[in-house]
Protein backbone atom coordinates (compact mmCIF):
# COMPACT_ATOMS: atom_id res chain seq x y z
CA UNK A 1 0.00 0.00 0.00
CA UNK A 2 1.22 3.65 -0.64
CA UNK A 3 2.03 5.56 2.33
CA UNK A 4 -0.50 8.23 3.15
CA UNK A 5 1.13 11.12 4.70
CA UNK A 6 -0.10 13.56 7.03
CA UNK A 7 2.28 16.85 6.84
CA UNK A 8 1.96 19.26 9.79
CA UNK A 9 3.60 23.28 9.50
CA UNK A 10 3.29 25.53 11.81
CA UNK A 11 1.85 28.25 9.07
CA UNK A 12 -0.23 27.30 6.41
CA UNK A 13 -2.41 29.27 3.13
CA UNK A 14 -3.42 31.75 3.65
CA UNK A 15 -0.88 32.72 5.98
CA UNK A 16 2.70 32.87 4.30
CA UNK A 17 5.57 30.36 4.78
CA UNK A 18 8.27 29.59 2.95
CA UNK A 19 8.10 25.92 4.41
CA UNK A 20 4.43 25.53 4.08
CA UNK A 21 5.19 26.70 0.20
CA UNK A 22 7.71 23.91 -0.62
CA UNK A 23 5.06 21.32 1.65
CA UNK A 24 2.30 21.89 -0.57
CA UNK A 25 4.37 21.71 -3.76
CA UNK A 26 5.61 18.41 -2.59
CA UNK A 27 1.97 17.16 -1.48
CA UNK A 28 1.14 18.55 -5.53
CA UNK A 29 3.87 15.83 -6.82
CA UNK A 30 3.15 13.07 -4.22
CA UNK A 31 -0.53 12.90 -5.54
CA UNK A 32 0.59 12.23 -8.68
CA UNK A 33 2.52 9.61 -7.13
CA UNK A 34 -0.34 8.14 -5.76
CA UNK A 35 0.04 9.09 -2.03
CA UNK A 36 -2.88 10.83 0.06
CA UNK A 37 -1.58 13.82 1.98
CA UNK A 38 -3.49 14.89 4.54
CA UNK A 39 -1.98 18.56 6.48
CA UNK A 40 -1.90 20.18 10.68
CA UNK A 41 -1.18 23.43 11.04
CA UNK A 42 -2.29 25.80 14.10
CA UNK A 43 -5.51 27.88 13.38
CA UNK A 44 -4.27 31.44 13.50
CA UNK A 45 -7.14 34.31 13.96
CA UNK A 46 -10.37 34.42 11.66
CA UNK A 47 -9.54 31.17 10.00
CA UNK A 48 -11.61 27.89 9.75
CA UNK A 49 -11.15 24.84 11.72
CA UNK A 50 -11.70 23.24 8.29
CA UNK A 51 -11.07 23.68 4.58
CA UNK A 52 -9.97 22.23 1.19
CA UNK A 53 -7.05 23.95 -0.17
CA UNK A 54 -5.70 22.83 -3.72
CA UNK A 55 -8.05 19.58 -3.17
CA UNK A 56 -5.94 19.14 0.13
CA UNK A 57 -7.76 18.58 3.52
CA UNK A 58 -6.30 21.12 6.18
CA UNK A 59 -7.05 20.91 9.81
CA UNK A 60 -6.27 23.97 12.04
CA UNK A 61 -5.78 23.29 15.54
CA UNK A 62 -5.97 25.68 18.53
CA UNK A 63 -2.38 26.51 20.44
CA UNK A 64 -2.50 28.22 23.66
CA UNK A 65 -3.26 32.51 23.68
CA UNK A 66 -0.32 33.25 25.97
CA UNK A 67 3.13 34.16 25.00
CA UNK A 68 5.01 31.08 27.30
CA UNK A 69 4.35 27.76 26.73
CA UNK A 70 1.63 28.05 24.01
CA UNK A 71 2.82 24.60 22.41
CA UNK A 72 1.75 22.49 25.75
CA UNK A 73 -2.23 23.52 24.30
CA UNK A 74 -1.25 22.77 20.22
CA UNK A 75 0.54 19.67 21.42
CA UNK A 76 -2.79 18.35 23.33
CA UNK A 77 -4.66 19.11 20.62
CA UNK A 78 -2.63 18.06 17.94
CA UNK A 79 -2.56 14.48 20.63
CA UNK A 80 -6.45 14.57 20.30
CA UNK A 81 -6.48 14.50 16.57
CA UNK A 82 -3.97 11.44 16.03
CA UNK A 83 -5.67 9.63 18.42
CA UNK A 84 -8.75 9.74 16.43
CA UNK A 85 -7.24 9.61 13.63
CA UNK A 86 -4.06 7.65 13.57
CA UNK A 87 -5.35 4.77 11.53
CA UNK A 88 -6.05 7.14 8.68
CA UNK A 89 -1.76 7.78 7.96
CA UNK A 90 1.33 6.02 7.95
CA UNK A 91 3.63 8.93 8.14
CA UNK A 92 3.90 12.12 10.02
CA UNK A 93 5.74 14.74 7.91
CA UNK A 94 6.76 18.12 9.59
CA UNK A 95 8.26 20.98 7.68
CA UNK A 96 9.98 22.26 9.89
CA UNK A 97 12.21 21.03 12.85
CA UNK A 98 11.79 23.89 15.84
CA UNK A 99 11.17 22.16 19.38
CA UNK A 100 7.55 22.67 18.51
CA UNK A 101 7.73 20.62 15.92
CA UNK A 102 9.57 17.60 16.95
CA UNK A 103 6.86 16.51 18.89
CA UNK A 104 5.96 14.39 16.04
CA UNK A 105 8.45 11.74 16.75
CA UNK A 106 7.43 11.01 20.46
CA UNK A 107 4.11 10.93 19.43
CA UNK A 108 4.87 8.89 16.21
CA UNK A 109 6.08 6.36 18.50
CA UNK A 110 3.52 6.01 20.82
CA UNK A 111 1.01 5.49 17.86
CA UNK A 112 3.33 3.47 15.64
CA UNK A 113 3.29 5.78 13.29
CA UNK A 114 6.75 6.74 11.31
CA UNK A 115 7.93 10.58 11.65
CA UNK A 116 10.01 12.53 8.94
CA UNK A 117 11.03 15.96 10.20
CA UNK A 118 12.46 18.64 7.92
CA UNK A 119 15.27 21.08 9.38
CA UNK A 120 14.06 24.59 7.19
CA UNK A 121 16.15 27.58 7.96
CA UNK A 122 20.13 27.29 9.30
CA UNK A 123 21.12 28.60 12.43
CA UNK A 124 17.27 28.69 13.75
CA UNK A 125 15.38 25.42 13.26
CA UNK A 126 17.71 23.94 15.96
CA UNK A 127 18.58 26.38 17.91
CA UNK A 128 16.33 27.26 20.91
CA UNK A 129 18.38 29.96 22.53
CA UNK A 130 19.63 29.66 26.02
CA UNK A 131 16.50 27.65 27.55
CA UNK A 132 18.09 24.88 28.78
CA UNK A 133 15.22 22.48 29.54
CA UNK A 134 14.09 23.26 25.95
CA UNK A 135 16.85 22.46 24.49
CA UNK A 136 16.77 19.08 26.18
CA UNK A 137 13.24 18.58 25.17
CA UNK A 138 13.89 19.69 21.65
CA UNK A 139 16.91 17.03 21.08
CA UNK A 140 15.12 13.78 22.78
CA UNK A 141 12.09 14.51 20.75
CA UNK A 142 14.34 14.94 18.04
CA UNK A 143 15.94 11.72 18.50
CA UNK A 144 12.55 10.08 18.16
CA UNK A 145 12.10 10.86 14.80
CA UNK A 146 12.53 8.31 12.33
CA UNK A 147 14.34 10.58 9.95
CA UNK A 148 15.79 13.83 10.01
CA UNK A 149 15.42 15.88 6.38
CA UNK A 150 18.21 18.62 5.94
CA UNK A 151 17.80 20.99 3.14
CA UNK A 152 21.40 22.22 3.36
CA UNK A 153 24.79 20.77 4.09
CA UNK A 154 24.97 23.50 7.04
CA UNK A 155 21.86 21.80 8.35
CA UNK A 156 22.88 18.57 8.14
CA UNK A 157 25.71 19.54 10.10
CA UNK A 158 23.60 21.29 12.99
CA UNK A 159 21.62 18.17 12.94
CA UNK A 160 24.70 16.07 13.56
CA UNK A 161 25.77 18.27 16.06
CA UNK A 162 22.88 17.37 18.09
CA UNK A 163 23.73 13.70 18.46
CA UNK A 164 21.39 12.47 15.67
CA UNK A 165 22.97 8.82 14.31
CA UNK A 166 23.93 9.72 10.73
CA UNK A 167 22.11 7.01 9.39
CA UNK A 168 19.29 9.00 10.33
CA UNK A 169 19.69 12.14 8.69
CA UNK A 170 19.02 12.64 5.22
CA UNK A 171 19.74 15.60 2.72
CA UNK A 172 16.88 16.11 0.79
CA UNK A 173 16.83 20.23 -0.63
CA UNK A 174 14.10 21.87 -1.51
CA UNK A 175 12.75 21.73 -5.25
CA UNK A 176 10.80 24.25 -7.67
CA UNK A 177 8.32 23.55 -10.40
CA UNK A 178 10.72 24.09 -13.23
CA UNK A 179 7.88 23.19 -15.49
CA UNK A 180 6.15 26.40 -14.12
CA UNK A 181 9.10 28.62 -13.32
CA UNK A 182 10.62 29.04 -16.95
CA UNK A 183 13.08 31.35 -19.35
CA UNK A 184 10.86 33.19 -21.36
CA UNK A 185 12.11 34.87 -24.97
CA UNK A 186 12.85 38.69 -24.96
CA UNK A 187 9.70 39.32 -26.40
CA UNK A 188 7.28 37.86 -23.91
CA UNK A 189 9.76 39.57 -21.52
CA UNK A 190 9.16 43.05 -23.05
CA UNK A 191 5.29 41.65 -23.21
CA UNK A 192 4.84 41.16 -19.58
CA UNK A 193 7.29 44.90 -18.38
CA UNK A 194 4.58 46.64 -20.91
CA UNK A 195 1.85 44.71 -18.87
CA UNK A 196 2.96 45.43 -15.25
CA UNK A 197 3.97 49.25 -16.43
CA UNK A 198 7.83 48.38 -16.00
CA UNK A 199 10.77 50.26 -17.95
CA UNK A 200 11.47 48.69 -20.92
CA UNK A 201 14.52 50.69 -21.42
CA UNK A 202 16.56 50.31 -18.21
CA UNK A 203 17.22 47.25 -16.04
CA UNK A 204 15.15 45.49 -13.68
CA UNK A 205 16.21 43.70 -10.78
CA UNK A 206 14.16 41.73 -8.51
CA UNK A 207 13.69 41.10 -5.23
CA UNK A 208 10.87 38.37 -3.65
CA UNK A 209 10.36 37.57 -0.26
CA UNK A 210 8.83 38.63 3.36
CA UNK A 211 9.96 41.82 4.40
CA UNK A 212 11.49 41.09 7.28
CA UNK A 213 15.38 42.13 9.00
CA UNK A 214 16.48 38.59 8.38
CA UNK A 215 16.12 38.75 4.55
CA UNK A 216 17.68 42.53 4.77
CA UNK A 217 15.48 44.08 1.88
CA UNK A 218 15.93 47.69 4.09
CA UNK A 219 19.30 47.41 3.83
CA UNK A 220 19.53 46.69 0.21
CA UNK A 221 16.98 49.48 -1.42
CA UNK A 222 18.77 52.11 1.15
CA UNK A 223 21.74 51.18 -0.75
CA UNK A 224 20.66 50.76 -3.91
CA UNK A 225 18.72 54.53 -3.75
CA UNK A 226 22.26 56.04 -2.35
CA UNK A 227 24.47 54.98 -4.57
CA UNK A 228 22.07 55.51 -7.63
CA UNK A 229 21.18 51.89 -8.51
CA UNK A 230 25.23 51.75 -9.35
CA UNK A 231 24.98 53.73 -12.31
CA UNK A 232 22.75 50.93 -13.65
CA UNK A 233 19.71 53.20 -13.95
CA UNK A 234 17.51 49.97 -12.93
CA UNK A 235 15.22 49.72 -11.28
CA UNK A 236 14.55 47.37 -7.53
CA UNK A 237 10.87 45.93 -7.78
CA UNK A 238 10.27 44.25 -3.81
CA UNK A 239 7.83 41.61 -4.02
CA UNK A 240 6.81 40.50 -0.59
CA UNK A 241 4.27 40.70 2.20
CA UNK A 242 4.93 42.36 5.64
CA UNK A 243 6.09 40.41 7.85
CA UNK A 244 4.34 38.89 10.80
CA UNK A 245 7.45 40.04 12.86
CA UNK A 246 6.64 43.56 12.23
CA UNK A 247 3.21 44.27 13.40
CA UNK A 248 3.35 47.65 12.81
CA UNK A 249 4.64 48.25 9.27
CA UNK A 250 7.81 49.89 10.23
CA UNK A 251 9.47 48.08 7.46
CA UNK A 252 7.16 48.35 4.97
CA UNK A 253 6.93 51.95 5.51
CA UNK A 254 10.22 52.61 4.90
CA UNK A 255 10.08 51.09 1.58
CA UNK A 256 7.03 52.85 0.95
CA UNK A 257 9.13 56.11 1.82
CA UNK A 258 12.25 55.22 -0.55
CA UNK A 259 9.33 54.46 -3.55
CA UNK A 260 8.13 58.17 -2.71
CA UNK A 261 11.36 59.62 -2.95
CA UNK A 262 12.80 57.72 -5.36
CA UNK A 263 10.30 55.93 -8.11
CA UNK A 264 12.76 55.53 -10.68
CA UNK A 265 14.69 53.29 -8.52
CA UNK A 266 12.40 51.36 -5.96
CA UNK A 267 8.75 49.94 -6.46
CA UNK A 268 7.11 47.84 -3.87
CA UNK A 269 4.26 46.17 -4.63
CA UNK A 270 3.19 43.92 -1.63
CA UNK A 271 2.35 39.93 -1.68
CA UNK A 272 2.15 38.44 -4.73
CA UNK A 273 1.22 34.27 -4.81
CA UNK A 274 3.03 33.70 -7.64
CA UNK A 275 6.02 35.79 -8.22
CA UNK A 276 6.67 33.66 -11.42
CA UNK A 277 5.54 36.63 -14.49
CA UNK A 278 7.25 39.42 -12.27
CA UNK A 279 11.06 37.46 -11.93
CA UNK A 280 10.15 36.21 -16.08
CA UNK A 281 9.34 40.44 -16.93
CA UNK A 282 12.74 40.88 -14.64
CA UNK A 283 16.86 41.26 -16.33
CA UNK A 284 17.90 39.64 -12.90
CA UNK A 285 17.20 38.47 -9.20
CA UNK A 286 18.70 39.70 -5.80
CA UNK A 287 18.59 38.36 -2.10
CA UNK A 288 19.80 39.82 0.14
CA UNK A 289 19.02 37.72 3.38
CA UNK A 290 21.48 37.33 6.35
CA UNK A 291 20.93 33.89 6.42
CA UNK A 292 18.65 30.85 4.77
CA UNK A 293 17.70 27.43 4.40
CA UNK A 294 17.58 26.46 1.08
CA UNK A 295 15.55 30.01 -0.35
CA UNK A 296 12.73 28.85 -2.70
CA UNK A 297 12.66 32.87 -4.47
CA UNK A 298 16.04 31.94 -5.17
CA UNK A 299 15.36 28.74 -6.75
CA UNK A 300 12.63 30.15 -8.36
CA UNK A 301 14.46 32.52 -10.12
CA UNK A 302 17.23 30.36 -11.33
CA UNK A 303 14.57 28.36 -12.89
CA UNK A 304 13.78 31.68 -15.20
CA UNK A 305 17.50 31.26 -16.18
CA UNK A 306 18.04 35.07 -14.29
CA UNK A 307 21.11 36.27 -13.15
CA UNK A 308 21.28 35.97 -9.31
CA UNK A 309 22.90 38.04 -7.33
CA UNK A 310 22.94 36.83 -3.38
CA UNK A 311 25.09 37.55 -0.16
CA UNK A 312 26.77 34.89 0.72
CA UNK A 313 25.15 33.00 3.74
CA UNK A 314 23.97 29.89 3.97
CA UNK A 315 21.66 28.09 1.52
CA UNK A 316 22.63 31.03 -0.64
CA UNK A 317 26.43 29.88 -1.37
CA UNK A 318 25.10 25.81 -1.56
CA UNK A 319 22.76 26.97 -5.20
CA UNK A 320 25.02 29.75 -6.61
CA UNK A 321 28.52 29.45 -7.82
CA UNK A 322 30.17 33.04 -8.23
CA UNK A 323 30.74 33.03 -11.54
CA UNK A 324 28.95 30.36 -12.39
CA UNK A 325 25.70 30.00 -11.63
CA UNK A 326 24.77 33.79 -10.18
CA UNK A 327 27.07 36.16 -8.54
CA UNK A 328 28.07 36.03 -4.47
CA UNK A 329 29.04 39.29 -2.64
CA UNK A 330 29.60 40.20 0.95
CA UNK A 331 26.92 40.46 2.77
CA UNK A 332 25.91 44.34 4.04
CA UNK A 333 28.73 45.38 1.55
CA UNK A 334 27.92 48.14 -1.02
CA UNK A 335 31.09 47.40 -2.88
CA UNK A 336 30.86 44.13 -3.39
CA UNK A 337 27.25 44.37 -4.24
CA UNK A 338 27.61 46.81 -6.28
CA UNK A 339 30.65 44.46 -8.53
CA UNK A 340 27.97 41.62 -8.26
CA UNK A 341 24.96 43.64 -9.53
CA UNK A 342 27.34 44.47 -12.50
CA UNK A 343 28.09 41.27 -13.23
CA UNK A 344 24.59 39.75 -13.29
CA UNK A 345 24.08 42.56 -16.66
CA UNK A 346 26.69 41.64 -18.26
CA UNK A 347 27.35 38.89 -20.85
CA UNK A 348 28.54 36.88 -18.12
CA UNK A 349 25.71 37.24 -15.96
CA UNK A 350 22.75 36.22 -18.96
CA UNK A 351 25.17 33.06 -19.16
CA UNK A 352 25.24 32.08 -15.66
CA UNK A 353 21.39 32.25 -16.49
CA UNK A 354 21.56 29.81 -18.08
CA UNK A 355 24.13 27.89 -16.26
CA UNK A 356 21.72 28.17 -13.38
CA UNK A 357 18.65 27.12 -15.29
CA UNK A 358 20.60 23.87 -16.23
CA UNK A 359 21.37 23.50 -12.61
CA UNK A 360 17.49 23.33 -11.59
CA UNK A 361 16.78 20.99 -13.84
CA UNK A 362 19.81 18.50 -13.00
CA UNK A 363 19.29 18.85 -8.98
CA UNK A 364 15.93 20.54 -8.20
CA UNK A 365 13.17 19.44 -9.75
CA UNK A 366 10.15 18.82 -7.69
CA UNK A 367 9.69 15.82 -10.16
CA UNK A 368 12.61 13.90 -8.75
CA UNK A 369 12.32 15.10 -5.24
CA UNK A 370 8.91 13.83 -5.07
CA UNK A 371 10.26 10.54 -5.72
CA UNK A 372 12.71 10.65 -3.65
CA UNK A 373 10.80 11.35 -0.58
CA UNK A 374 8.05 8.87 -1.81
CA UNK A 375 11.08 5.77 -1.77
CA UNK A 376 11.65 7.60 1.38
CA UNK A 377 8.54 7.19 2.80
CA UNK A 378 8.23 3.15 1.85
CA UNK A 379 11.70 2.30 3.34
CA UNK A 380 10.65 4.04 6.72
CA UNK A 381 7.07 2.10 6.43
CA UNK A 382 8.40 -1.21 4.69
Amino acid sequence: MTPRILMYSSYFPPEFSGAARQALLLARELRQLGHSVEFLTIRWTGLAAEERIDGFRVTRLVAGRGRKHRELKLWWNMLRFLLQRHGDFDVLHSHGAYYTNAVIGPFGRVLGLRSVIKASLAQDDLHQGPRRLVNWAHRLFLQRVDVCVAISRQLQQELLALGIRPERVQNLPNAVDDRHFRPVSDEERAALRVRFGLPVDRPVFVFAGVIDERKNINWLADVWCERDAFGSRGLLLVLGPQSRDDPSGLMTRRLQALQAKYPERVAWIGSCDDPRDHLQAADAFILPSLKEGLPNALLEAMACALPCVAAKSSGNEELVSDGETGFLYEASDPDSLASACLGALSPAGREAGVRARQRIECHYSIRALAERYALLYRDITG
